[in-house]
């Protein structure tokens, strides 16, 4: 288990007390806010103050467009600094090192020491305040001396770090850090690391395509007099404003593309129908940029100042892309509901509230039943007894039935409204979904013996923390489709934060969580710092999800020994001392 962290007022004396030497010889040091801003971020994420423990990944790929444009101009820069107590470090858009340039032996060997060496993270997150980290969280030149470090460890150097971005979209694709003694840093160091990296940038815009180059132009030309009525796509790029987005009803770049591409075919110039229904419909005008070849570069989106945003959607959404990448225990519930669904055989999802036991049903009818409407009965609505009437007539007209939270029935209702049936011939699809948690619904046991005495099979979806490597999948997915199409993409900084989470309220619980983070993405990724202030303060440390199932049993073990703490570590298999401490690690509270 992971120590005990000081509480920040601790940490922030301690960071002060730090700081009284150096101010004691220059009357000008003080705690720059932005520096006091990165320490506050440090200790919200963890990050050791007292030693180093980074992440490692050996997968270091040098051959992306970065490092081909970094690689000279980090040369080119170390041959004027050789023998100068000075390293060049390149990271990418993570913080991971890739590349480190030294001048000066020495230096290099505490480097060494430090872990500021390829392959390992310097992210704020693991490292705490320092020039690569803090200047990608902060988008901007971050300078750190000394023990403004928020890791002691590091308080030897000083560092000035610098962003760079991808000249034409924009999106950041690394860091240039320049590092040394911390009584070496001098206001020159800015400067050089600053023009290094513009260098850097230079040399990005170069190995672009002259189409992609072509692209950038145009786009800045003709959205001076309308930049909320232009875009400009191809293949690699999607270049406009979030208004622009939403008028053409939050189209991503492999979709407008697309329709570009298939529109175009060997023209200048043509339309775009965009229709949803018969109640929105608008043209867009799309104008080729082709090479000196005649080969598509990319293409100006010309859309109409009166068209208007497209009334959202009420469908069940698509299947997530990349979904034969969930896990084995979401995989096997799809594939036996799916086969149930192409027999016309009744089935009953089980699972834990906000599991996805009604969108999973629902995603396999759209796509075994097109054309048929996906009738969903809540058992907790005020008439449920006159939509279960109904069923029948449903089935019979060929549509699929999702009895939703059956659980909630009266005793031998679900047998009644089963019993007669001949399922398999109806041409319709009966399906069931029920609830399972610790506060069964009343009746809920009734429910399971009438599904049983029916022989329709209870298939489990487990809950998401123990397959919460699904959001891999499904994050991006979900951000596409909330957004419209607006935000495509999560960051890799958020993302491994969600996964460490316990998620209480299942898949639910992220739909809402990233419903109000949306707003406050300003680009088209979702990151970290669009989480509101207070996610996750609960609990320091993160279950794993063996650790997760282990709480579990522990807890459905206390509660079945009336939470006698012997009784259920006898029953467990487990001693006295163990059960205490794993009450108190996984934070086990009765009633829990």
């Amino acid at each position: 288990m992971p120590s005990a962290m000081p509480n920040w007022s601790d940490v922030l004396t301690h960071s002060l007390e730090r700081l009284e030497e150096r101010a004691s010889s220059d009357p000008d040091a003080r705690v720059r806010d932005g520096i006091l801003a990165s320490w506050r971020r440090s200790y919200d994420s963890q990050a050791l103050g007292d030693r180093l423990d980074l992440p490692y990944d050996d997968n270091l790929n040098l051959s992306t467009r970065l490092v081909r444009a970094a690689r000279p101009v980090i040369e080119k820069v170390q041959s004027d600094i050789d023998g100068s107590p000075l390293t060049l470090i390149l990271g990418d858009s993570t913080g991971k090192v890739l590349l480190r340039h030294s001048g000066e032996p020495c230096l290099e060997g505490q480097l060494d020491r430090a872990l500021l060496a390829p392959g390992f993270s310097y992210a704020e997150k693991y490292a705490g305040t320092n020039g690569i980290g803090t200047a990608l969280e902060d988008r901007t030149t971050a300078l750190v001396r000394g023990a403004e470090h928020f890791n002691e460890q590091l308080q030897v150097f000083a560092c000035v770090g610098v962003p760079v971005r991808d000249p034409i979209t924009r999106r950041q694709l690394g860091v240039l850090d320049i590092t040394t003694w911390a009584d070496r840093a001098h206001p020159a160091l800015t400067a050089l690391v600053r023009q290094a990296g513009a260098s850097i940038e230079d040399s990005l815009l170069t190995m672009s395509s002259r189409g992609a180059r072509s692209l950038l132009e145009q786009y800045l030309r003709c959205s001076r007099a309308a930049e909320d009525r232009v875009i400009a796509v191809s293949d690699e790029a999607f270049i406009g404003s979030a208004a622009a987005a939403d008028r053409i009803g939050g189209l991503g770049r492999p979709e407008l593309w697309a329709l570009t591409v298939d529109a175009l075919g060997n023209s200048d110039r043509a339309e775009i129908s965009l229709m949803s229904g018969t109640e929105y419909a608008t043209t867009l005008t799309v104008r080729a940029i082709r090479s000196s070849y005649g080969r598509l570069d990319g293409a100006i989106v010309e859309i109409p100042a009166s068209a208007p945003a497209p009334p959202v959607q009420q469908s069940s959404p698509p299947r997530p892309r990349g979904a034969h990448q969930l896990s084995p225990l979401v995989l096997g519930p799809m594939a036996m509901v799916g086969r149930m669904a192409a027999a016309r055989l009744p089935v009953c999802l089980v699972g834990e509230p906000g599991t996805g036991k009604r969108t999973l049903i629902q995603d396999i009818a759209m796509r075994e039943f097109p054309g048929r409407t996906v009738v969903v009965i809540d058992c907790g609505d005020a008439d449920i007894e006159a939509k279960l009437g109904s069923v029948g007539e449903q089935l019979a007209d060929g549509h699929p039935v999702i009895v939703r939270d059956a659980d909630g029935l009266a005793s031998g209702r679900l047998a009644e409204l089963v019993n007669g049936m001949d399922l398999p011939s109806t041409g319709g699809w009966l399906t069931f979904t029920t609830r399972t948690h610790h506060k069964r619904a009343e009746g809920s046991e009734e429910t399971e013996s009438d599904l049983a005495a029916a022989g329709i099979p209870m298939i489990a979806l487990p809950p998401l923390r123990a397959r919460v490597q699904d959001l891999r999948v499904l994050l991006p997915d979900m951000v596409r489709r909330l957004s419209r199409g607006r935000v495509t993409s999560v960051s890799p900084e958020l993302l491994t934060r969600l996964i460490r989470e316990p998620w209480p309220g299942n898949l639910a619980e992220v739909v809402e969580l990233v419903t109000g983070m949306i707003p406050s993405a300003t680009d088209s990724v979702l990151r970290e710092q669009h989480l509101p202030a207070d996610f996750g303060s609960g609990l320091r440390y993160r279950l794993t999800p063996l650790e997760w199932m282990t709480r579990d049993a522990i807890v459905e073990s206390l509660r079945a020994c009336d939470w006698d703490k012997a009784r259920a570590a006898e029953a467990l298999g487990m001693s006295r001392a163990s059960i205490y401490r794993k009450i108190k690690a996984y934070n086990i509270e009765p009633g829990a």
